[in-house]
Protein backbone atom coordinates (compact mmCIF):
# COMPACT_ATOMS: atom_id res chain seq x y z
CA UNK A 1 0.00 0.00 0.00
CA UNK A 2 1.36 3.24 -1.13
CA UNK A 3 1.05 6.71 0.98
CA UNK A 4 -1.21 7.73 -1.84
CA UNK A 5 -3.63 5.38 -1.33
CA UNK A 6 -4.02 5.36 2.54
CA UNK A 7 -3.65 9.23 2.10
CA UNK A 8 -7.70 9.48 0.51
CA UNK A 9 -10.10 10.79 2.76
CA UNK A 10 -12.63 8.22 4.91
CA UNK A 11 -16.34 8.68 4.11
CA UNK A 12 -17.84 11.38 6.84
CA UNK A 13 -14.67 13.17 7.65
CA UNK A 14 -14.32 16.63 7.26
CA UNK A 15 -16.95 19.76 6.61
CA UNK A 16 -20.74 18.31 7.38
CA UNK A 17 -24.11 19.58 6.75
CA UNK A 18 -25.72 18.08 10.27
CA UNK A 19 -24.57 20.85 12.80
CA UNK A 20 -25.43 23.26 10.57
CA UNK A 21 -29.02 22.06 9.84
CA UNK A 22 -29.51 21.41 13.49
CA UNK A 23 -28.31 24.54 14.43
CA UNK A 24 -30.79 25.80 11.61
CA UNK A 25 -33.53 24.39 13.38
CA UNK A 26 -32.78 25.33 16.90
CA UNK A 27 -32.49 28.92 15.26
CA UNK A 28 -35.63 28.76 13.72
CA UNK A 29 -37.92 27.83 16.52
CA UNK A 30 -36.30 30.30 18.57
CA UNK A 31 -36.93 32.80 16.29
CA UNK A 32 -40.44 31.56 16.18
CA UNK A 33 -41.24 31.68 19.46
CA UNK A 34 -39.71 35.29 19.48
CA UNK A 35 -42.10 36.17 17.25
CA UNK A 36 -45.22 35.01 18.45
CA UNK A 37 -43.92 36.32 21.74
CA UNK A 38 -43.87 40.21 19.80
CA UNK A 39 -47.00 39.62 18.03
CA UNK A 40 -49.40 38.70 21.42
CA UNK A 41 -47.12 41.33 23.48
CA UNK A 42 -48.75 43.92 20.68
CA UNK A 43 -51.66 42.58 21.01
CA UNK A 44 -52.05 42.68 24.19
CA UNK A 45 -50.55 46.35 24.43
CA UNK A 46 -54.03 47.08 23.54
CA UNK A 47 -52.15 50.47 21.50
CA UNK A 48 -55.61 51.67 20.07
CA UNK A 49 -57.25 51.76 23.25
CA UNK A 50 -60.28 53.93 21.46
CA UNK A 51 -60.84 51.34 19.22
CA UNK A 52 -61.58 48.52 20.99
CA UNK A 53 -63.65 47.14 23.77
CA UNK A 54 -63.15 46.21 27.54
CA UNK A 55 -64.12 42.57 26.30
CA UNK A 56 -61.63 43.06 23.52
CA UNK A 57 -58.92 44.42 25.60
CA UNK A 58 -59.54 41.34 27.81
CA UNK A 59 -59.52 38.86 24.92
CA UNK A 60 -56.02 40.50 23.83
CA UNK A 61 -54.27 39.91 27.37
CA UNK A 62 -55.88 36.17 27.59
CA UNK A 63 -54.30 35.91 24.15
CA UNK A 64 -50.86 37.42 25.65
CA UNK A 65 -51.17 34.98 28.43
CA UNK A 66 -51.93 32.06 26.28
CA UNK A 67 -49.05 32.72 24.21
CA UNK A 68 -46.60 33.41 26.75
CA UNK A 69 -47.93 29.63 28.14
CA UNK A 70 -46.29 28.21 24.59
CA UNK A 71 -43.67 30.78 22.93
CA UNK A 72 -41.46 30.83 26.75
CA UNK A 73 -41.18 26.78 26.58
CA UNK A 74 -40.60 27.12 22.69
CA UNK A 75 -37.81 28.53 22.70
CA UNK A 76 -36.19 27.06 25.42
CA UNK A 77 -36.31 23.78 23.51
CA UNK A 78 -35.10 25.97 20.38
CA UNK A 79 -31.90 27.03 22.46
CA UNK A 80 -31.76 22.86 23.59
CA UNK A 81 -31.56 21.82 20.09
CA UNK A 82 -29.37 24.54 19.19
CA UNK A 83 -26.78 23.34 21.95
CA UNK A 84 -27.64 20.22 22.62
CA UNK A 85 -27.62 18.73 19.15
CA UNK A 86 -25.48 21.18 16.90
CA UNK A 87 -22.21 21.21 19.41
CA UNK A 88 -22.03 17.62 20.10
CA UNK A 89 -22.66 16.58 16.41
CA UNK A 90 -19.65 19.62 15.79
CA UNK A 91 -17.28 17.84 18.14
CA UNK A 92 -17.62 14.51 16.80
CA UNK A 93 -16.99 15.91 13.37
CA UNK A 94 -14.05 17.73 14.69
CA UNK A 95 -12.82 14.59 16.59
CA UNK A 96 -13.18 12.51 13.95
CA UNK A 97 -11.37 14.87 11.60
CA UNK A 98 -8.50 14.53 14.36
CA UNK A 99 -8.30 11.06 14.17
CA UNK A 100 -7.93 10.80 10.63
CA UNK A 101 -4.57 13.03 10.63
CA UNK A 102 -3.11 11.62 13.27
CA UNK A 103 -3.84 8.19 11.72
CA UNK A 104 -2.31 9.88 8.36
CA UNK A 105 0.58 11.28 10.16
CA UNK A 106 1.58 8.28 12.18
CA UNK A 107 1.70 6.34 8.54
CA UNK A 108 3.38 9.19 6.89
CA UNK A 109 6.38 10.01 9.62
CA UNK A 110 8.20 6.96 9.73
CA UNK A 111 8.22 7.44 5.53
CA UNK A 112 9.47 11.05 6.08
CA UNK A 113 11.86 10.61 8.45
CA UNK A 114 13.56 7.22 6.65
CA UNK A 115 13.45 9.79 3.30
CA UNK A 116 15.65 12.30 5.57
CA UNK A 117 18.38 10.11 6.29
CA UNK A 118 19.19 8.83 2.96
CA UNK A 119 20.29 12.09 1.69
Amino acid sequence: MTTHQSASRPTGVGISVGPLAVGALGAMVTVAALIALIVAGLAAADLFPLASTDAQALTDRGVWASTRAWANPLGIVGLAVLFAGAVPYALHNIRTTITYRRDAMTHALPIVLSKGTDS
